[in-house]
């Protein structure tokens, strides 16, 4: 087990999450996203530990700046490998050899991505949480349908 950002965390693996005031076992939902997230995605963002924000290709856990955008922008970026704002950040951040996000959507269905996001955010501090599903609610025309 390790500390990041405050929250006691454990490693991948363990199918255990910080809520902030313990830890509880993953959902079915954050479980399949695990298995997803070990297979396609933890090799280039890494896992729980404590990776510095401006990392390329950025972290997912609690010291990355994943938690700073909305659900739809980071469906977006699984499903098509990008958008503007991950092509700025490549030319800003990325060393030569870095690799290049690769699309999932034609990997991946909608309900898999939605396991993956689920699983990333409980890579992340009950604070972050909240402030992602603000983010969220207020650029995402679906959350704001549904909220």
């Amino acid at each position: 087990m390790l500390l990041a950002g405050g929250a006691l965390w454990y490693t991948l693996g363990s199918r255990i999450a910080s809520t902030g005031v313990g830890t509880r076992a993953l959902s079915a939902q954050e479980r399949r996203g695990e298995e997803i997230y070990n297979a396609s995605c933890v090799s280039c963002h890494g896992g729980p530990r404590g990776e510095a924000m401006m990392d390329y290709p950025p972290r997912h856990n609690a010291n990355g700046h994943t938690w700073h955008h909305p659900d739809c922008e980071l469906t977006e970026i699984i499903r098509t490998g990008g958008d503007e704002m991950t092509e700025m950040m490549r030319q800003m951040m990325a060393p030569p050899d870095a690799p290049k996000m690769q699309a999932f959507g034609d990997k991946l269905s909608s309900a898999e991505i939605d396991a993956v996001l689920a699983f990333i955010k409980t890579m992340w501090t009950p604070e972050e949480r909240e402030v992602q599903a603000q983010v969220t609610q207020d650029n995402c025309p679906v959350a704001r349908a549904a909220g």
